[in-house]
């Protein structure tokens, strides 16, 4: 019985080693009859790096993305480093402003914005250029600082600007050193139409322009002279309308007041300049004998009168003879201009009494590229009873004219003066010790008016801020254009735009899509 068992387990156990010898043939007979299939079995391990090393690159990828746009967006932040599309670069500080702020600024100046970031550009897209030009002047110098604070939630800021009235709306202008400030309002930072003016905070669209980086420069400059040069506008015998004058000198440093010369006793010796902005009516004997004690200044002298004619003015005798004593005389006739080379096209239309002037190389004003504007020009005349220096600083071109304004309707043109005639000249008295003062006959008030300071190919502004700043002996000012906000766009021509239509639309889509199949092909078959 033992046997039997003893077989029968040799026998099941040769069994099972046969039958494991037939499995191992069929297996590789299966194997032998398609090689190629097994060829073509990849490695799992291969699979595995491939796709690691896929995912790796992919990771890295999307890495580097991230991490350019931190750097991007850390070398913007720091250096103001962004692409500014709009026509007029209306979000872009000035080569001047720049170059002041990194070079010249010598004291320590913090900017106020009396409202929250938030608040204040939400407001439109005028207030969130004049937010940019801020925070760009903050990052162009290390003295300069910019906070905006809500007023409301704040209201320490009042008391410590007591006696002034404040808004979310202002803007301040502060030395840190010494506490002086320069409070900007809207009509400060914005160019307003004076009609409209009255409706600006309901209706933005009236707004004609920019001037946040001339008023926070102006301020700058102002807050940053402990001695500003004062300039009395003198008021009393029906002047016109000198707002652009004074608007232009006070953003440039200066400190400008009006001055009834009627009612002041005398013309006060702090001021340097008195401003006579053609008066319709003749100067009184008692007012003349102030303008006098003035420029005398108790025989210092170092005083300044700036007279501007007008064609609107009547004839002024009293005024005349008070010129004459300077060697100066103002011709009771208007400029007109023969050649039209020379004449301005003013609202669509070209007119004999605008024109293009001269700027004369003199001691007073610099080198310009090109000319002055002018119209409703008056003549100016050097007179030899005087020994005053006189220097004439602007005049006509050639082919000029003049017209009476007395004449009567039926003048004969033919008779005219031609030639070419003066429009500013200058008159300087001289002291024994050196002191000067001076007294500067300008033939039209429009020379100073808004259209000419506005205009870009014309160096008014220029001519007019050097004029202060020589004779005052004060560093030269900075002149910024006002910039259209109205230009905020990114121009381009029809052909461009359906361009870039079919480029963003079509072309970029397909090319995209073809790219994504190409890469599926490619993987699918691996």
């Amino acid at each position: 019985m033992a046997l039997s068992k003893k077989k029968t387990s040799e026998i099941t156990e040769k069994s099972a080693v046969e039958n494991k010898t037939a499995e191992t043939g069929e297996k590789s007979a299966e194997i032998s009859k398609n090689p190629a299939e097994t060829a073509e079995k990849p490695d799992n391990r291969a699979i595995k790096k491939h796709r690691l090393i896929s995912a790796a690159f992919t990771a890295a990828v999307i890495v580097g993305v991230i991490l350019l746009n931190v750097a991007a967006a850390i070398i913007t932040d720091r250096t103001g480093a962004e692409a500014d599309l709009t026509s007029t670069q209306l979000y872009s500080l000035d080569e001047k402003t720049a170059d002041y702020l990194e070079n010249t600024l010598s004291s320590d100046i913090s900017i106020t914005v009396f409202s929250t970031e938030q608040e204040f550009a939400a407001k439109g897209t005028y207030f969130k250029q004049v937010c940019e030009i801020l925070k760009k002047m903050e990052k162009k110098s290390p003295r300069v600082s910019l906070d905006f604070v809500d007023l409301t939630k704040n209201p320490t800021l009042a008391s410590k600007y007591s006696g002034e009235t404040l808004s979310a709306m202002n803007i301040v202008v502060e030395n840190k050193s010494n506490g002086r400030h320069k409070i900007l309002t809207q009509n400060d930072y914005f160019g307003l139409d004076n009609e409209m003016a009255a409706y600006y905070y309901y209706y933005y669209g009236y707004i004609t322009g920019s001037s946040i980086e001339q008023a926070a420069l102006s301020a700058m400059l102002y807050v940053s002279d402990d001695n500003p040069i004062k300039i009395a506008f003198l008021e009393g015998f029906n002047e016109s309308e000198s707002k652009t004058l004074k608007s232009f000198l006070s953003k440039n440093g200066y400190d400008v007041t009006a001055v009834n010369l009627r009612e002041a006793a005398e013309i006060d010796a702090d001021y340097d300049f008195a401003v006579i902005y053609a008066p319709l009516s003749d100067y009184d004997e008692a007012s003349l004998k102030k303008l006098d004690r003035f420029l005398d200044n108790n025989g210092e002298y170092g005083k300044n009168l700036y007279y501007f004619a007008s064609t609107s003015q009547p004839k002024t005798p009293n005024i005349d003879s008070f010129l004459s004593d300077w060697g100066l005389q103002v011709g009771f006739s208007v400029i007109g201009q023969s050649s039209a080379d020379y004449r301005i096209i003013i609202n669509g239309q070209q007119t004999a009494y605008a024109h293009l002037q001269q700027l004369v190389e003199n001691n007073y004003t610099g080198e310009y590229d090109g000319y002055a504007m002018g119209a409703d020009l008056r003549p100016v005349y050097a007179l030899d009873r005087t020994q005053n220096t006189l220097e004439v600083l602007m005049k006509t071109y050639g082919s000029a004219f003049l017209f009476p304004l007395d004449a009567a309707s039926d003048f004969d043109f033919s008779t005219a003066e031609t030639g070419t005639f003066n429009d500013i000249i200058m008159s300087t008295k001289t002291a024994s010790d050196g002191a000067a003062s001076r007294v500067c006959a300008i033939g039209s008030d429009q020379l100073s008016g808004s259209y000419f300071f506005s205009y870009s190919n014309a160096n008014n502004s220029d001519f007019f801020l050097d004029l202060f700043d020589s004779v005052s002996g004060r560093k030269k000012g900075i002149t910024i254009s006002p910039k259209a906000v109205s230009e905020i766009s990114f121009e381009m021509s029809e052909s461009t735009a359906n361009v870039l239509v079919i480029v963003l639309c079509a072309v970029v889509p397909t090319a995209v899509i073809a790219l994504g199949i190409v890469i599926w092909v490619r993987r699918r078959h691996r």
